[in-house]
């Protein structure tokens, strides 16, 4: 069964540091977080600017420019949950890396960068050559934590230029899980709210996963993940992805095929 990556829910990244219970809640200074950012691009001297503050799903960011990209710190730990880099985009047309070799220097890269990765339980969700047109395309791997069967919200992304095999972006998430793994909503009963969704829809399959998610500013919520497939109409694909709560049956996501 194919696992699902939910980028629309899934903001940023995280690889969060110990910290005592009073100083959870305080941000770290600018400054900090911008020896942490050149800590993480291994060059003290590099060029890092602030360009803003930013609050997402999965908390609050210091946002640096690098000249050569951006860099996303955790304001609470000073960790690099996001790195972009712009150069690593340029010769990204021909693909001359192959795909077991850019899987090699994409894992490489997330031990090194991604804390604990190599102890952790993480699947690789996604392996693909994703084709930007014209402006070329980049391998992307995608590997998500699993704990008793269920994705966890600690995630590692790296994407890389499959002629040069650098990294064109990475994300790192790493959270200590605070809801429960236990759904009170089964499998069946969540496919038959998904099909409800789709009125008339002659189901010709479909794939389930349960997956801890930020449906909120700093909530955590166990859900059901269903990608539902029907006969097509008109030749038009029937079906999409739907996000449920796993504890009370709310539909919280809803996105067509259309």
């Amino acid at each position: 069964m194919k696992r699902i990556y939910i980028v629309a829910m899934l903001c940023l990244v995280v690889a969060v540091s110990i910290v005592s219970a009073t100083d959870a809640n305080a941000p770290i200074g600018v400054d900090t977080a911008k020896e942490k950012a050149q800590d993480f691009l291994n060059a003290p001297d590099a060029t890092v600017q602030y360009q803003k503050t930013e609050r997402l799903n999965l908390g609050e960011y210091y946002v640096f420019g690098t000249g050569d990209g951006q860099v996303y710190a955790n304001a609470r730990t000073g960790v690099i949950e996001r790195a972009t880099f712009d150069s690593a985009r340029k010769d990204c047309r021909d693909v001359r890396l192959d795909r077991a070799a850019a899987e090699v220097t994409a894992r490489a890269y997330a031990e090194e960068k991604y804390s604990g990765f190599a102890k952790k339980s993480m699947q690789l969700t996604r392996s693909d050559l994703v084709s930007h047109g014209d402006a070329g395309s980049e391998y992307s791997y995608i590997w998500r934590e699993e704990i008793s069967g269920v994705l966890t919200p600690n995630t590692v992304v790296v994407n890389l230029n499959p002629s040069t095999g650098e990294i064109v972006s990475y994300i790192g998430i790493q959270r200590e899980i605070k809801c429960s793994l236990e759904p009170k909503l089964s499998r069946d009963e969540a496919l038959k709210i998904v099909a409800g969704q789709f009125p008339g829809i002659r189901v010709t399959g479909a794939t389930a996963d349960l997956s801890v998610e930020y449906t909120r500013p700093d909530v955590q919520t166990l859900t059901w993940v269903i990608t539902m497939s029907g006969e097509p109409e008109d030749h038009v694909l029937q079906g999409g992805l739907v996000v449920i709560d796993a504890q009370t049956g709310e539909v919280l996501m809803v996105s067509p095929y259309l």
